[in-house]
């Protein structure tokens, strides 16, 4: 339990704590102040969805009601190393312990500051794309509601001591700028706010760098031939960089993929998924790719549930065949009202599904693209054809 890490500065962290939480929640009621009535009249659910993940959050620093997650432990242990010295991680999953020690540091050492600086995160985050959808489809807001109210990833990943929140805050608008330069006059704080999210998503999980550039391409082809010519240029210069080489290049074949795959199923074998499904060809990657990708989205299967606790995750993939359900209803009645998304999230979601080797892995990793995807929730039955965002 976080408690244990805590205990020692017990009265300390409580009264920090309660600072922290009444300038998020002010915050974020400013916030919501501000915005378009659309959003704004929105204010009492994302106040009290702020509030219930709070709760959330202290319940599982006392409690191992939820789940553990190693990597939070880990997290804390290496923000606690850069505070005693050592360097600070410039890139990957200890970037976050970087992000970790800074929000320590301003606080006092406050765990709890960390949790509900997620939170807010999180719900600043739901609200950029909701700012997204168009506004007669607003209308079904509150079924897009209840499926934040049931997704069983957000209590599990959220208020946690974990990226999740702060990497979907930026990949959230790493789009909504794509689809303001895609679809507005060309802007340099549009560009310049494009770029600073973008380097933060890539800086918390390098391995989207790839997945980032083939968006950019079709984002940029889309508003130019110009602008998609750039961009393939850009791409090309960075192919000859030396780190680019090293960790992509170098690993783009079938041995690197087999071995990565045997390796890490190797060291988690209680969370692995029972068949390593590795590809040999492009003609056995084309072939595997639609189960992998059903496989990702939708494990664990109930026979891959060998702890009570994990049935958690079940229920995460029981909730997933609710939403595409629904999704492929909206998209038969051709009520979806962006092909952006669709394009954006199965750029990331098939990339991940080839290479994930757990299945708690998989409801992880997939949660950000879900919640971009669960937007196309709200369907409008005025709409009869499926056009894209602007």
């Amino acid at each position: 339990m976080f408690v244990d890490h805590i205990s020692y500065l017990a009265l300390q962290q409580y009264f920090i704590a309660t600072i922290v939480w009444c300038f998020s929640l002010l915050l974020l009621s400013q916030y919501l102040n501000i915005q378009h009535k659309e959003i704004s009249n929105k204010k009492i659910f994302f106040l009290s969805y702020y509030i219930a993940l709070s709760i959330i959050a202290v319940v599982r620093i006392f409690s191992n009601i939820l789940p553990n997650t190693p990597d939070s432990f880990m997290y804390l242990k290496a923000s606690e190393r850069i505070a005693n010295g050592n360097d600070f991680f410039f890139m990957g999953a200890f970037f976050y312990s970087d992000i970790i020690y800074f929000i320590k540091s301003v606080t006092f050492n406050n765990h709890y500051a960390v949790l509900f600086l997620n939170n807010v995160l999180f719900i600043f985050a739901l609200i950029k794309l909701l700012k997204i959808v168009p506004k007669s489809n607003l209308k079904s807001f509150w079924l897009w509601f209840l499926f934040l109210l049931a997704y069983p990833s957000i209590y599990w990943f959220v208020p946690n001591v974990l990226r999740e929140s702060i990497f979907f805050y930026c990949i959230v608008n790493v789009f909504a700028y794509s689809l303001n330069f895609q679809n507005s006059k060309l802007s340099l704080l549009n560009v310049f706010l494009l770029g600073v999210f973008s380097v933060f998503s890539i800086l918390l999980r390098p391995q989207i760098l790839p997945i980032l550039f083939v968006w950019y391409a079709y984002v940029f082809f889309k508003r130019s031939i110009f602008f998609g010519s750039l961009i393939s240029l850009i791409g090309i210069i960075f192919l000859t960089n030396d780190y680019i080489i090293s960790e992509y290049l170098s690993k783009i074949s079938f041995e690197y993929l087999e071995a990565k795959k045997i390796e890490g199923a190797a060291s988690i074998p209680t969370i692995a998924f029972k068949q390593t499904i590795i590809p040999n060809s492009f003609y056995e990657l084309i072939m595997l790719t639609p189960y992998l990708v059903f496989r990702f989205l939708f494990a664990p299967f109930p026979w891959e549930i060998s702890n009570l606790r994990y049935s958690f995750a079940f229920l995460d993939s029981l909730i997933l065949v609710f939403l595409f359900l629904n999704l492929a209803w909206n998209a038969i009645k051709r009520k979806l009202w962006s092909l952006d998304i669709v394009v954006f999230t199965f750029l990331f979601i098939t990339i991940l599904g080839v290479f994930e080797i757990a299945f708690t892995g998989a409801v992880r990793h997939r949660m950000p693209y879900i919640l971009i995807l669960s937007t196309l929730i709200m369907s409008d039955s005025k709409n009869k054809k499926i056009f894209v965002t602007r």
